[in-house]
């Protein structure tokens, strides 16, 4: 009796999103409001730029990268600190703040490690030939953006890391030319390991699940429940560790094209805004993705929390050490869906898996999309520069 009480229901205290939320988000006021306004100011930037030599898309391409670690921490926030939630360990409010403190703490760790996740989004997708210009890197910046508010807003976990690739090669291949694209770098370093991660999350979750059961027993203790915040307090970190360095890499792309030099060069600051951003979203607009993860997908308990958690923070960590980037959120889901596997079919909500998944499959194409959106009109104003 007492277990049941900490689980919590699938029709618990949020509700659910709209039941057509493509339609949502094309009728939205609010978005097509922003999205205009947005393209509009970087419009007159280009425009003004171009006739008085002064150079406003740098500062304009740094705000928009704290503007995506916002949506980045308002989509991404949910997958570390859902399964607390769901297992009855917290409420929302307390998560979401344990949340965005170990998320704020990765995402300035990650200046140690960042390397190699940089390169591969400086120099790992298109070729060293291909002129990149700040018009091309404010398009794939705001493709990214839109796509992530956009899922925000309908309560979809998405990866940043699929729209960031999404946006860059679509626009990229349009600006440079498909031949410019290293389509082999790209399915090696970053398709794969998208791919792969959420199956490996799946497996580890549920071997951790009984590892875990075994040595701690049947019985959910205090000593697990403590665990479980440290666990998720370690998915926060994991996340902000794995998702700064991209985001960072965009900023660090507007320096390389003003100052005309291949030299990788991103000071610490830049981390640290980052971080704010991230933290800023995470505890703003956390909300509505943390509700679909923790009570739409499957219930869980003490242990089956502190598995998921486990296995996230862990592969998250291990693939940031060697430069790989995978999505916090295939991962997290992953082993969400795996812990939910231990149980017969009824215990997931297959419906929102499927919205989940096809969300990840819609993510490339859909910021690639907006990306170009706001280059080819930032090109025409710039003489096609």
């Amino acid at each position: 009796m007492a277990s049941q009480k900490r689980q919590i229901s699938m029709s618990a205290t949020i509700a659910p999103p709209a039941k057509a939320p493509v339609r949502g988000i094309v009728r939205s006021p609010r978005v097509l409001a922003g999205v205009g306004a947005t393209l509009a100011v970087l419009l007159a930037a280009a425009l003004t730029g171009s006739r008085t030599g002064l150079d406003l898309l740098l500062p304009l391409g740094l705000a928009l990268m704290i503007a995506l670690a916002y949506a980045n921490g308002a989509n991404d926030v949910s997958k570390a600190i859902a399964t607390l939630v769901g297992s009855g360990v917290a409420d929302y409010r307390r998560a979401i703040a344990w949340g965005t403190l170990c998320t704020v703490l990765g995402a300035l760790c990650s200046a140690l490690v960042a390397a190699g996740l940089i390169g591969a989004f400086t120099k790992g997708i298109l070729a060293a030939d291909a002129h990149q210009t700040e018009l091309f890197a404010l398009a794939v910046i705001l493709g990214a953006i839109l796509w992530v508010v956009l899922a925000t807003r309908i309560a979809m976990p998405v990866s940043t890391t699929h729209a960031i690739t999404g946006s860059l090669v679509t626009v990229g291949a349009v600006a440079y030319g498909a031949g410019e694209v290293q389509w082999g770098s790209l399915l090696q370093k970053i398709a794969l390991p998208l791919l792969l991660s959420p199956f490996l999350a799946l497996a580890v979750a549920i071997a951790v699940y009984f590892a875990v059961r075994f040595l701690a027993g049947c019985r959910a203790s205090r000593a697990l429940n403590g665990l479980h915040w440290l666990s998720s307090g370690a998915a926060s970190f994991a996340r902000g560790l794995n998702d700064t360095p991209k985001i960072v890499a965009l900023g660090v792309a507007f320096y390389l094209i003003t100052l005309h030099t291949a030299k990788y060069d991103a000071p610490y600051w830049i981390f640290a805004l980052v971080a704010l951003g991230m933290g800023a979203g995470s505890y703003v607009g956390g909300l509505k993705v943390t509700a679909t993860l923790a009570e739409k997908v499957t219930k869980m308990d003490h242990t089956e929390g502190f598995a998921a958690n486990l296995t996230t923070s862990a592969l998250v960590i291990a693939a940031t050490t060697r430069g790989l980037p995978v999505s916090t959120t295939h991962v997290s889901s992953g082993a969400i869906i795996g812990i939910g596997l231990r149980h017969r079919a009824g215990r997931i909500n297959w419906r929102v898996v499927r919205d989940v998944a096809l969300a990840w499959v819609v993510t490339l194409p859909g910021a690639g999309l907006l990306g170009l959106a706001a280059y080819l009109p930032l090109r025409l104003v710039s003489g096609g520069a």
